[in-house]
């Protein structure tokens, strides 16, 4: 549907698997530029790898835990070759979420989108979950 639809960065548009999905991704875009503050809850002034998904998933009604690993928690695993936008990759210690094009968002130093990854500083890499489904 329309609403699920995302117009990336880069320019290429995708479909999330919901409006909910949708409307995380969108506010997690949205916060790209914003500075890498621990344990920092706001858009544009600092934000934490799990402070970003749980602000962008809160946007969309949605609620996550604050810590990284436990954004996992009663979301349903995905396999890589299922992901789609909205999926969020957990690590121990660390968490993204899939923006679509084969690529993520995550709070660095700024807030920035790349290439989808398993790897994370030799973090263990729990998996892509899907908190919407």
């Amino acid at each position: 549907t329309a609403a699920s639809k995302i117009t990336l960065p880069d320019g290429s548009v995708v479909e999330a698997p919901n409006q909910k999905a949708a409307t995380a991704v969108k506010a997690a875009l949205s916060a790209v530029g914003t500075p890498y503050v621990w344990g920092g809850n706001t858009p544009g002034v600092g934000l934490d790898c799990s402070g970003l998904t749980k602000w962008a998933y809160g946007e969309a009604g949605v609620e996550l835990p604050r810590l990284a690993h436990e954004q996992a928690n009663g979301a349903t695993p995905v396999s890589a070759g299922d992901l789609m936008p909205g999926d969020l990759v957990v690590w121990d210690g660390h968490v993204a979420m899939v923006v679509g094009n084969g690529q993520m968002v995550e709070a660095g130093d700024p807030v920035q989108v790349g290439a989808i990854r398993t790897e994370n500083c030799g973090m263990e890499f729990y998996g892509f979950y899907r908190p919407t489904s």
